[in-house]
């Protein structure tokens, strides 16, 4: 997240731009940021050309006031330098307390004019965030994605989304996308929307064990012992040289001794694996793999989001990797895309895409200037005291 600090009407707010973004179909850039207040008088505009009658735009400024996570606009740009953006809908929530959430379930919550008494304030987690009103032509579930993640911060990690079923668009739109077990939500139905459809399957349809649903705990970390590095490669090969009869030299191809290993676990599991090499001003994510049997989890989504964190915390800010031609979408999702001026990729008897991305700087990347004793301290686990802190307990005797 990019902090701009604004202050407009008396009112002094944070937006928040979410870096990441991604290309549409139509090859338009498709990103977010928190609207301003002339933006919002748009969107509410908006909003009744599209939907009809809607709440007054001094509610709608009211809960915006309030809290500014409340309203995230959605923008197309003919590329990602964002240039020539043009505004075109948006996402707006009521971040609901505790006593909002039972109000909702209840059918007491006055959509028209909400109670701020039910509405967290900044940086206060809320207990369901409801989608209010969206307006998205033509990508409601990838801004969707990117809103999960632009709410990704330990305020709304694993906070519950809620819908309510206005149109029969909207009913076959959350059908087709796994949020009902496949029935057709009735009109005006309230529905749980667990971040996104993958996330959905990943809480409440994992099929981890003997065909039983389950409710798997999902874990990413960076090796940091030969077991861990042993288990990650035992991934990948039964992948990549079992599944996709890739040889052995070409698999473990030289660089397993030069980079970052990430291990995904699913209930303890080794389920997922992920190598992270590191260049002048760029790092290489590659070697993604996932067994079979925990595809239906979102192993590799935690998989990816440690990989790129552990790159933000080292200080890059860009990032790239060889996507098979299936899985640019996959990429995407993180906010990568294709190379402008793609080059042919073939090896190991597949066909690859160039992509890459922009990351945000991290608040606390890890520099010369930081703490000699977090640098020592195992990779991807800079925030725990290692054993050389706990060394350090001991005075000096060595005199030389």
């Amino acid at each position: 997240m990019l902090n701009e600090t604004a202050a407009k009407n008396g009112l002094v707010k944070i937006r928040r731009t979410f870096e990441p973004g991604f290309y549409n179909r139509h090859g338009r850039y498709i990103f977010l940021k928190n609207p301003t207040l002339e933006e919002l008088g748009f969107l509410h505009e908006l909003t009744r050309q599209k939907l009809g009658p809607v709440a007054p735009l001094e509610v709608v400024q009211k809960i915006y006031r309030h809290n500014t996570d409340s309203f995230w606009a959605i923008w197309r740009s003919p590329s990602d330098s964002r240039e020539n953006a043009k505004l075109i809908g948006y996402y707006g929530l009521l971040l609901l307390n505790e006593r909002g959430v039972d109000a909702l379930q209840q059918g007491k919550l006055n959509a028209a004019d909400p109670d701020l008494s039910l509405i967290v304030g900044p940086k206060e987690r809320p207990a369901g965030n409801y989608i209010w009103a969206v307006v998205a032509p033509g990508c409601m579930m990838a801004a969707g994605d990117l809103l999960f993640h632009a709410l990704g911060d330990e305020i709304y990690k694993g906070v519950p989304y809620y819908g309510t079923v206005s149109t029969w668009a909207g009913a076959r739109a959350i059908q087709n996308n796994g949020f009902t077990n496949g029935e057709l939500p009735k009109l005006g139905s309230i529905v749980r929307i667990d971040e996104t459809p993958d996330a959905r399957a990943r809480r409440l349809n994992m099929e981890v064990r003997a065909g039983r649903r389950s409710h798997a705990a999902l874990k990413a970390i960076a090796c940091s012992t030969q077991d861990e590095v042993s288990r990650a490669l035992a991934v990948r090969a039964a992948v990549f040289m079992i599944e996709q009869k890739c040889p052995y030299p070409e698999e473990f191809d030289g660089n397993d001794f030069c980079g970052t290993h990430i291990l995904g676990t699913v209930d303890g599991e080794p389920a997922a694996a992920m190598r992270v090499r590191y260049f002048a001003d760029f790092a290489k994510l590659e070697r993604l793999s996932v067994l079979p049997r925990f595809r239906r989890t979102l192993i590799a989504l935690e998989v990816v989001e440690k990989a790129v964190d552990l790159c933000r915390r080292k200080g890059y800010r860009k990032v790239y990797g060889h996507a098979q031609k299936h899985l640019v979408h996959f990429w995407q999702r993180f906010g990568f895309q294709p190379l402008q001026k793609n080059r042919k990729v073939v090896f190991s008897d597949h066909e690859y895409v160039e992509m890459w991305g922009v990351l945000a700087p991290h608040p606390d990347a890890i520099t010369m200037d930081s703490d000699p004793m977090v640098i020592i301290r195992p990779e991807g686990q800079w925030d725990e005291p290692g054993v050389l802190d706990k060394s350090a307990e001991r005075p000096p005797t060595n005199p030389h």
